[in-house]
């Protein structure tokens, strides 16, 4: 593959001047917005090499008209380009906006985590929410409650909704809620139901209910979207696998304990899974269903440890879990006393070593990681004396310091975290560039 570069042809292009200003050329302002700049690079990238008589060939791209688009008609490009002055600006990237499910408020705060502020106009009315799942492609927010599945449009008005109760007086209990890769289908998991529903989010309606064992929580989806993973609260000690192209349950992996929260590996290698009540995060291989090794976190001498929650930074090398460990210890009059510690466990997952332990308060629960694995968000209770803290808020914790930032308050019980994701812009090329195969 050659690069061409408008730095690297200057001296193409300044023996290429009398040339250039001989020619009549077709304008290159390909898609007609005023301006000549990198949107009209991008379809010029397209049509390369293109000639007259391909079903694919875009005459507008070949500017000296003589039937094929190629390295004349990029160095007309290019003077043309460079001069029409400085193209427009791109686009100002949309703020990265933290989801915070608030089970017993009935509502979905929205945080823009710039500023670490709340914005009451983004609030999402939704009683018992308890998973989150926001598509930028389809512009809409996806909330799984208790009772009900929610389609939000981006500016909070409701687009559809579908009951999730069997009758008037039983409710399937929505719980966690993952997108297809194409954002076409939701797959919700409905702990008292025990089913994975199907959900095709274009069209609004219900497709399917998979049966799986009791208390499905915890759900992620394979890259190509072709498997579900689920956990179960119930003590059976498996994971189920779920063929979406059938849809039906077709295996599950053995691990002994219950398993609530999985995280997969951007390659759809390797679960990341905790066994809640052993202590112990387990790393899983997804092709042969093996458990690859393990990972007990807390001390030898405490008298319990759980973990609540797992999150996995976007490049996977970073794993964080929720952390709650009870040891011996002494009250505030020097009497013996069991002790609460809540924090952070930080696992390098090259390593699979625990690289931090961060202390947070005596009880922590849900998590959420920005995507850049830099910051996470964690429910939990700093302190169980203080009636003024003895509520539910939100540590902000900086995983590159492995330092508590603050904490944010306001919430009852905060169970689901989601972040939107940034919406790409169009680079602004200064000199744009050719890839010819």
């Amino acid at each position: 593959m050659k690069k061409y570069t408008a730095t690297a042809l200057c001296l193409a292009l300044f023996l290429a001047t009398a040339f250039l200003a001989a020619q009549e050329t077709g304008s290159a302002d390909f898609n007609g917005d005023g301006t000549i700049n990198s949107a009209d690079f991008l379809l010029f990238a397209q049509g390369f090499g293109k000639s007259a008589g391909q079903a694919d060939f875009n005459a507008k791209l070949d500017l000296n008209a003589d039937g094929t688009i190629d390295f004349e008609d990029f160095l007309l490009f290019v003077n043309a380009f460079r001069g029409s002055g400085t193209p427009n600006p791109p686009p100002e990237p949309e703020p990265l906006l933290l989801y915070i499910a608030d089970l017993t408020n009935d509502n979905i705060q929205v945080l823009d985590i710039e500023t670490n502020l709340l914005d009451p106009t983004r609030t999402l009315r939704a009683a018992q929410p308890r998973g989150i799942a926001i598509s930028n492609t389809n512009a809409q927010i996806y909330v799984a409650a208790i009772d009900t599945f929610h389609a939000f449009d981006e500016d909070g008005s409701p687009a559809f909704q579908l009951s999730l109760k069997g009758d008037p007086f039983t409710s399937r209990g929505g719980y966690r809620v993952v997108l297809s890769p194409d954002h076409q289908f939701a797959y919700l998991t409905e702990e008292s139901g025990a089913a994975v529903e199907v959900i095709d989010v274009l069209a609004g309606q219900s497709l399917d209910l998979i049966d799986v064992p009791p208390t499905p929580s915890g759900i992620v989806i394979s890259p190509d979207g072709a498997r579900l993973y689920v956990g179960h609260g119930n003590g059976a000690g498996a994971v189920s696998i779920i063929d979406t192209r059938i849809p039906n349950l077709i295996d599950s992996i053995s691990v002994g304990q219950a398993v609530t929260r999985l995280a997969l590996s951007p390659d759809g290698q390797t679960l990341y899974l905790n066994n809640r009540n052993a202590g112990r995060l387990l790393k899983v291989n997804a092709m042969t269903k093996a458990i690859a090794d393990s990972l007990s976190l807390g001390r030898e001498s405490d008298l319990g440890v759980q973990i609540l929650d797992v999150a996995l930074s976007a490049d996977g090398t970073r794993l964080a879990a929720s952390l709650s460990r009870t040891f011996s210890g002494f009250d505030a009059l020097g009497n013996a006393a069991p002790v609460l510690w809540g924090g952070i466990a930080v696992i390098d997952t090259r390593t699979w070593t625990q690289t931090a332990e961060i202390f947070l308060g005596a009880l922590v629960a849900n998590i959420g990681m920005t995507p850049d694995g830099k910051t996470l968000y964690v429910a939990g209770i700093e302190s169980l004396d203080d009636p003024t803290t003895r509520n539910l808020q939100i540590f902000i914790v900086d995983l590159e310091n492995n330092a508590t930032l603050g904490t944010l308050r306001g919430f009852e019980v905060p169970v689901a975290f989601s972040f939107n994701a940034s919406k790409p812009a169009i680079p602004n090329l200064d000199s744009p560039e050719l890839i010819v195969f």
